[in-house]
């Protein structure tokens, strides 16, 4: 089968090289999803030719022509379209390489277009010269434009897309619904992790090496994710030997390097590499996503951030989100009262725990994960799902 795969990242290679001109470089979620995704469908035989805009922008770098050289890894194939790094003429030249670039490539009975949606300029381009073509379009829907973002034509845009859409990859059932009004056929996969993720034991965890208890957060500091309850939770735990460490950025930053300093087992780390944070994971007692299960966006998203955080093989700590299946449900500690009360007594009671049964907890959810998760599982089924769906 050949996947034609429409994006705005990169290998990891030239990713690491564009990020390397910002202040610090760190993995975006849509970097790590499609690179992994590519890699899975690629491991399972398909050619994949990306087509690509590159992540680049005026807040990147002040270079005003964004050029990469083309790269292949194993059977994928990276295109990268030539743009000014202009707003207007950068999206209309990603539109315009990414038409053109599918309008030559070549097909046959088992090719078929992969896009993802959010990227507007690509995803159109791809899916209007797949349509003249006669190739079926598959759209990835990893958020709700519809809340994901603020522009109304940007709305429209996507919506629009979706129309076009022959059928769709998406994170929820939910998801349908939304996106899907017409029932056309679609297939729930809620992410995947890295079928080579680090083997738990390249590091010793912190709670062995020097009898430190290491409660770690990773992602969005912004306040409507829970974090606040989180650290005010684990303040009035009081659990001996405890430290909470926390990386990211938003909005309660400035006030948690506030209360970092009066509580001085609270730690606030900053933002760090993908690798570097893998490997504080792998260290820490327990790893914990606060997200509130309120918010109606819940209902259509999956929280990457429990996946990574599962295959890490150590414990998680989450609150029990609509996206997220029942299926997950063994493998974790769940948080049903998101207060920080209702914090402080979960965390005491994992700690109540010894660490051999917190363990083998944590080794069950990476066994879980990379069985039935893995990049190279998930990609199996969406190329089962197309050749059932379009190849006679």
């Amino acid at each position: 089968m050949r996947i034609l795969y429409g994006y705005s990242n990169c290998t990891d290679k030239t990713y690491n090289k564009i990020v390397s001109e910002r202040n610090v470089s760190v993995l975006t979620p849509d970097q790590k999803y499609h690179g992994l995704l590519i890699k899975g469908l690629s491991a399972n035989g398909a050619e994949v030719r990306c087509f690509s805009g590159l992540p680049i922008n005026r807040a990147v770098t002040a270079r005003k022509l964004i050029r990469e050289h083309d790269e292949q890894e194993g059977n994928a194939y990276f295109h990268y379209i030539t743009t000014l790094n202009l707003p207007i003429f950068r999206q209309l030249m990603i539109f315009c390489g990414t038409f053109f670039g599918v309008l030559r490539a070549k097909k046959d009975c088992e090719t078929l277009a992969i896009c993802d949606c959010l990227n507007i300029a690509n995803a159109y381009g791809m899916t209007l010269a797949a349509r003249m073509r006669k190739i079926p379009v598959i759209s990835i829907v990893t958020d709700l434009p519809d809340m994901e973002r603020e522009s109304a034509l940007l709305k429209r845009f996507n919506n629009r897309l979706f129309r076009k859409t022959d059928a769709f990859i998406l994170l929820t059932d939910e998801m349908s619904k939304r996106v899907n009004p017409e029932n056309k056929p679609y297939i729930v996969l809620e992410g995947h992790v890295d079928a080579n993720a680090p083997q738990p034991g390249e590091q010793t965890p912190y709670e062995l090496s020097c009898g430190k208890r290491v409660i770690l957060y990773a992602g969005s500091l912004k306040r409507i994710y829970g974090i606040v309850n989180l650290v005010e939770g684990f303040v009035k735990a009081e659990i001996p030997d405890a430290e909470l460490n926390i990386y990211g950025d938003g909005d309660y930053r400035e006030e948690l390097e506030q209360l970092a300093k009066k509580h001085l087992n609270v730690h606030y780390l900053g933002i760090k590499k993908n690798r570097e944070i893998v490997e504080e994971e792998q260290k820490a007692s327990l790893l914990v996503n606060p997200r509130p299960t309120a918010p109606e966006y819940t209902k259509y998203s999956f929280p990457s951030k429990n996946m990574e955080y599962m295959v890490s093989g150590t414990p998680t700590l989450t609150t029990k989100l609509p996206g997220m299946p029942a299926e997950y449900d063994p493998y974790v500690y769940l948080l049903e009262d998101e207060s920080p009360g209702g914090v402080a007594e979960q965390l005491k009671n994992i700690f109540a725990q010894s660490f051999e049964e917190r363990r083998k907890k944590a080794l069950s959810a990476r066994s879980f994960v990379l069985e039935n998760k893995s990049n190279i599982v998930q990609a199996k089924k969406i190329l089962a799902f197309l050749r059932r769906e379009f190849i006679k």
